[in-house]
């Protein structure tokens, strides 16, 4: 009997794998629901709409669907980053864990919305579910804050940049732990915390972002306690985004990818490899778009066990971001296939997951694109073009 009920599980797995087809579902209609932040934990979303209202809204675990379903069901400030602003910070707010709980940092202004004028700001939830958002300090001009990610951290940090693109970071709570980050070329390029969200593992207190060596851009590691940096690539191709987190196949073990020449993700593991048997952080496997695409947005999940990673692909001849696409980092079972479907042509942008009770969900804004006077397709990432928030299933098992 044990092994007749072996058989009929595989072949309904069998059955699942063949009947799985690239898919989309509608999670919210709202047009400006740009930029969304998911908390796997609270099961949550946090967003700024068109008019600089800053939201909380609920995520079905079973459904997917957001609740209430146009995102608008805890205010939390009324006065946050309009849509405009954020063609400036080029971020909207993000979730922190802290030893005390989930909080949302954001960018806010002190009087009229320039940039002279932004500020970083936190939220926090009250006893009884509402919540309120001050003023970080100090009063200086500070913008687009990225949290750190690791679940309990009695000393969480944020990375953000200033007026003329400067980068910092600083403990959250503790104002004069500010440092900028000299070798960090000014830009409104984001620095990427470990996201590593199993607490006690060595080397998460860090942050990844690109320097150009020699006509390159490689990727550079800054440890926070010691507030120095060093070079972790020297191979070949210019470096944009990259990520590093535990990987539960590997027991934690921290890896990254980043992505190449916006064509290639290539993954790496720290190896016994460098003279003497010194660790190195070496190249182990990598996933390449196919010709006439390219990979943007690119960003890692765990789930069941094993890492994936979710990314938008632009289409030859098109040059918008029009496919959601997952990968996995095992070169002994690769994955690397599209997930949503190629008609209608539509932008689909900004791939975030949530685990849901059937398993992740990849979810991205779709937007229909205009057609100029020459008869070719751009991108139109106005809410005017909106269709809503949508998620795909990767059919990931």
């Amino acid at each position: 009997m044990r092994k007749v009920a072996l058989c009929a599980l595989l072949a309904a797995g069998a059955a699942w794998a063949q009947s799985w087809v690239p898919n989309e579902t509608l999670a919210s209609p709202q047009a400006d629901l740009i930029d969304y932040e998911f908390n796997q934990i609270r099961g949550q979303i946090v967003w700024n709409d068109e008019i600089g209202n800053l939201w909380l809204a609920n995520v079905d675990r079973g459904t997917g669907l957001f609740v209430p379903q146009d995102g608008r069901g805890v205010l939390i400030d009324n006065d946050s980053m309009r849509f405009e602003d954020a063609q400036k910070t080029k971020n909207g707010p993000e979730w922190v864990p802290t030893a005390n709980g989930q909080v949302v940092v954001h960018t806010k202004y002190k009087g009229r919305h320039t940039d002279g004028n932004s500020r970083i700001a936190y939220a926090v939830e009250n006893p009884d579910g509402t919540w309120t958002s001050t003023f970080l300090g100090p009063d200086l001009v500070r913008k687009a804050p990225y949290g750190s990610s690791v679940i309990g951290d009695p000393a969480p940090r944020i990375s953000y940049v200033d007026n003329r693109e400067v980068h910092y970071w600083r403990e959250l709570w503790d104002p004069a732990s500010e440092k900028r980050i000299e070798d960090f070329p000014d830009s409104n390029y984001p620095v990427r915390h470990v996201g590593c969200a199993v607490p006690g593992v060595p080397g998460t207190r860090a942050v990844l972002y690109p320097v150009n060596v020699n006509g390159i851009d490689q990727v550079f590691y800054r440890d926070f306690d010691t507030n120095v940096s060093r070079q972790i690539t020297f191979d070949s191709g210019f470096k944009y985004e990259m990520w590093m987190w535990c990987a539960p196949e590997l027991n934690n073990e921290l890896v990254f990818f980043t992505l190449v020449d916006q064509v290639e993700l290539r993954i790496y593991r720290n190896l016994p490899t460098g003279a003497g048997g010194a660790l190195q952080w070496t190249p182990v496997y990598s996933h390449r778009a196919r010709s006439g695409n390219q990979i943007f947005s690119p960003e890692p999940f765990t789930w069941n066990g094993k890492s994936y990673i979710s990314m938008a692909q632009t289409v030859r001849p098109n040059k918008f971001r029009s496919e959601i696409w997952v990968a996995n980092i095992d070169a002994a079972a690769p994955i690397f296939k599209r997930i949503t479907p190629t008609e209608p042509l539509r932008t689909r942008t900004d791939p975030e997951v949530f685990i849901t009770d059937s398993g992740p969900k990849i979810y991205y804004n779709k937007l229909v694109p205009e057609l100029n006077d020459r008869g070719v397709y751009k991108p139109c990432r106005r809410p005017e073009c909106s269709e809503g928030v949508w998620f795909a299933d990767p059919g990931l098992n």
